[in-house]
C-alpha cells in the first residue's frame, strides 16, 4: 500500500514528541499550513499540543492579513508571530512550552 500523505504531514503525524512537531510547524511553508490546516489542527489536537494549534492560527491570520504599501504586516501581527515563533523554537530546542 502506498502512503499518499505529503512527506511533511507524515513527519508531523509521526513526530516523536511535541518538540519534534514544533520544529516541523516552524519549518512548514505557508501554502502547506493553509491548504492542510485541518490535518495539522487534527494532529495538534490529537497530541493535545495547544501551542501548535495556536501557532497554526497565528500563521493563518498573518497570511490573511492586509499588508502596507511595502508588503509588510502590521507591526502587531508581525511581532506576535515572531514572538510566538521564538517561543516555539525555544521549546523545540529543549525549553518549556
Amino acid at each position: 500500500m502506498t502512503d499518499t500523505m505529503l512527506p511533511i504531514l507524515r513527519q508531523m503525524h509521526d513526530a516523536e514528541d511535541n518538540r519534534a512537531l514544533a520544529l516541523l510547524l516552524l519549518a512548514a511553508p505557508d501554502m502547506i499550513m493553509s491548504k492542510y490546516q485541518g490535518v495539522i489542527r487534527k494532529i495538534c489536537r490529537k497530541r493535545q499540543f495547544e501551542p501548535g494549534e495556536a501557532y497554526l492560527e497565528l500563521r493563518l491570520n498573518a497570511m490573511r492579513s492586509v499588508r502596507d504599501g511595502q508588503g509588510r504586516l502590521k507591526p502587531a501581527v508581525a511581532d506576535a508571530l515572531a514572538e510566538f515563533g521564538a517561543q516555539m523554537g525555544a521549546f523545540a530546542d529543549g525549553g518549556r512550552t
